[in-house]
């Protein structure tokens, strides 16, 4: 079995978190496995795929923001001759050249089973909360994976229901194979110092939210609990983690010209692994108040830390967060203000909780997903 995956998509958008990180853990032990893949990217010049040899891929996953290609070569993917041949979409690939409906039909033309991981149905269910492109690619994206889909795995059983929900309201009749695979959480707490950069907030009272800025993710509200918080607890600050989206750029004037930006208030769009795991690791608390997730793969990573980590409880979230994490109901800032100055104002309660998760919650390994992975590759 020959597999083939595509990484045009994350070559271009070089992020660290969610869905490129579940790439990276995944492929990196593919290779290392010696698994049998190729890895593509698309170049659009020559209208064909490239191949790129599997060091020059961890040379990649190994500087993610800086490493450019020095070594590929065309490859006619049509023209493979493996007997039995997969070509699968781990990638954010709605936005991606070619269009999925023309390349799946070649493809299949050609002996190719067709294997997807879907996160989510957010920009077919919620378009408001999605970038206007994803919004406009998304549902040819995912008719294509309704007609030629030969495997689906699914993050959470919320995803797979959302996705069979909209099956059965399209008439569609084609049943399909599939598999929900949980994604790990597992950051190795980092034993290397405290980047200098970063020391003395690190060392601080901090509230920690990880996640791309977009309307869906609800920093708003958080920044607004925050200013009434800091007026109460005034060694408390708040770092956001996350490069900005779209249809937020009120939120990112907002913090890129506040008062307490840089003294109370931080928004860090690029650090690398070490540099996050020492924020999850060094958090008062952690928040994740999406309106609607796939996974919600924050609140895993905090969980792993210990962290008493604030969620909303919707979608997929308490499927992740269990009874480990705190959930607010309505996502309102009185909420949010209230269970912080619990934890704040009760220190008995706060290391209580902590210990509880430290001693019962059983976080997923990268490890646990690439097998499960490799496990239905190999059926």
């Amino acid at each position: 079995m020959q597999l083939y995956i595509d990484i045009s998509e994350f070559l271009k958008s070089r992020a660290l978190t969610g869905i490129q990180r579940v790439q990276k853990e995944y492929i990196q032990k593919a290779i290392l496995n010696k698994d049998s893949l190729k890895i593509l990217h698309f170049n659009p010049d020559i209208n064909s795929f490239e191949l790129i040899p599997n060091d020059e891929v961890l040379n990649f996953f190994a500087d993610v923001k800086n490493y450019r290609l020095k070594h590929y070569e065309p490859l006619d993917i049509f023209l493979q001759q493996h007997k039995e041949k997969i070509f699968f979409d781990i990638d954010s690939v709605w936005n991606a050249t070619p269009k999925r409906r023309e390349l799946y039909a070649r493809l299949k033309e050609n002996d190719f089973k067709i294997f997807n991981f879907i996160y989510d149905l957010i920009p077919f269910l919620f378009p408001a909360y999605s970038h206007a492109r994803s919004a406009r690619n998304f549902p040819s994206f995912l008719s294509a994976v309704y007609e030629y889909s030969d495997f689906i795995f699914f993050d959470s059983n919320s995803a797979k229901e959302d996705f069979f929900k909209l099956k059965r309201d399209l008439n569609i009749q084609k049943d399909y194979r599939c598999k929900v695979i949980p994604l790990g959480s597992d950051f190795t707490k980092s034993s290397s110092p405290k980047p200098q950069e970063f020391q003395e907030l690190l060392n601080s009272k901090y509230i920690l939210f990880v996640g791309t800025l977009e309307p869906r993710k609800n920093q708003q509200k958080v920044l607004e609990a925050f200013e009434l918080l800091i007026e109460k607890y005034r060694d408390l600050n708040l770092v956001f983690i996350g490069k900005q989206g779209w249809k937020v750029d009120a939120l990112a004037q907002t913090l890129n010209t506040h008062p307490l930006k840089n003294k109370k208030l931080f928004w860090l769009q690029t650090i690398d692994d070490n540099a996050l795991n020492h924020f999850y690791q060094n958090a008062f608390i952690v928040t994740y108040l999406s309106q609607y997730e796939g996974y919600g793969l924050p609140i895993a990573e905090s969980l792993n830390f210990s962290n008493i980590t604030i969620a909303s409880k919707n979608s997929s979230m308490y499927e992740v967060g269990q009874d480990y994490a705190d959930y607010i109901l309505h996502n309102g800032v009185d909420e949010i203000v209230d269970i912080i100055s619990l934890y704040y104002e009760n220190p008995e309660l706060y290391d209580k909780k902590k210990e509880y998760i430290k001693k019962e919650y059983k976080p997923i390994g990268w490890n646990d997903m690439y097998n499960a992975l490799k496990s239905a590759f190999d059926d």
